[in-house]
Formats: structure tokens, sequence, C-alpha cells
């Protein structure tokens, strides 16, 4: 695996994890709701969660890459569908996140935690979002160290951002801006996915 290809990884996914969804409301409701401490729970748990992604997604990658050349191109082309599918959705996208909600009682930080979790790990678009994004950028199957390294990466980066999104949401006007605007990164992202996906395409025929 190639230094430019773990960009690629890295910038798709800081995009995708910017950009509010699922995982964006429930931190930034536990932020405006409890606080920063139960935010920073809800977060790590959000973090955690992409591993068990990653252990679909480097299964599937892994089976991939040794199968038969017909179901390499068969996957090729769902996952470019798939990742213009995402684009267009992303790039006609015109609200941001409500971040107001009634969650009850502060959560203790296991449920903080376990929230921000399943959150991220029963969300089935992701699992998607990251086996497109990896066939689409991985020509060849990578080490052992390598998955573990990006898995790592992708978990702590993940949960940093969310960290830093309770901050921000408890301590300045960045995150109310991000949750309001958001859809700015949204179309960032659709073009970015639009590239991905060209790229992937180009890859089968030239």
């Amino acid at each position: 695996m190639s230094f430019e290809q773990f960009l690629l990884l890295a910038g798709a996914h800081l995009l995708a994890v910017v950009s509010p969804g699922p995982d964006f409301a429930v931190v930034s409701r536990h932020a405006i709701a409890f606080g920063r401490r139960c935010a920073r729970f809800v977060a790590f748990g959000v973090g955690c969660g992409i591993l068990v992604h990653m252990a679909y997604t480097w299964a599937g990658v892994a089976l991939l890459l040794k199968t038969h050349h017909w179901l390499e191109v068969s996957f090729s082309v769902v996952a470019a569908a798939y990742l213009l599918y995402m684009a267009w959705g992303a790039l006609r996208s015109s609200q941001g996140m409500a971040l107001s909600a009634e969650l009850g009682d502060a959560p203790d930080a296991l449920l903080s935690f376990r929230r921000g979790f399943l959150t991220n790990a029963l969300n089935p678009k992701a699992t998607l979002f990251f086996l497109a994004l990896f066939g689409s950028v991985l020509n060849t199957s990578p080490s052992g160290w390598q998955m573990l390294g990006i898995s790592a990466y992708l978990a702590f980066a993940t949960g940093l951002w969310f960290v830093l999104l309770g901050w921000l949401l408890t301590a300045g006007p960045l995150g109310r801006f991000l949750a309001v605007k958001g859809y700015w990164i949204d179309r960032i992202l659709g073009v970015f996915l639009v590239a991905l996906a060209a790229r992937l395409i180009y890859g089968l025929f030239w």
C-alpha cells in the first residue's frame, strides 16, 4: 500500500466523518444536552465502532483480491455505482443537523460509550462506504501490519474528531456552524466521491 493510497483513504474518511450524519448527531446532541464529558465518552464509542467496520471490510477486501478476476471487476463496478449514489445524495444536500434533542437524564460513562459505539457499529452505510472506498483505492492486498495500522488510525482519527466536536459545541460557535452549514462539507465529499468512482472505473479499462 502506497503513501498516496493512504492519503486518499485518510482524505475521504476525514470528509465523511466531518459531514453531518448519525455519528455527528449523537455526539452533538449529547454535548448540547449533557456537556463535554458525556460527549467525550460518546466520541470514544464512535471511534471504537469503526473497528467493527474495519473487520468486515478487511475480510471482504482480502477475499476479493484472492478470488477470480471477474469477481473483482464486478465488485469494482458495484463499488463505483455506490460511490456515485453517495455522491449524488451529498451534492444535493441542503440542510445542516438539528442539534436539540430530549434525551432524559444524563447517562453515565459506560452508557454514553455504548450509545456512540452502537450508533456507528450498527450503521450499515458505514460498512458499505468503507468497502466501496477501499475497493476503489487499493489495488493490492495490504500486509497485516498495514491493516492494523490503518484500522487504528481511522478509529483514533474518528474518536479525536468527535472529541473535538464535543469541545467546540461547548466552547465556541464553530460546532454550531458545522451543524447549520454542514451541507457544504457534504458537497465537497460528493465531488471527492465522484473522483474516486472515476478513478475506479478508469483502472478497470485503462
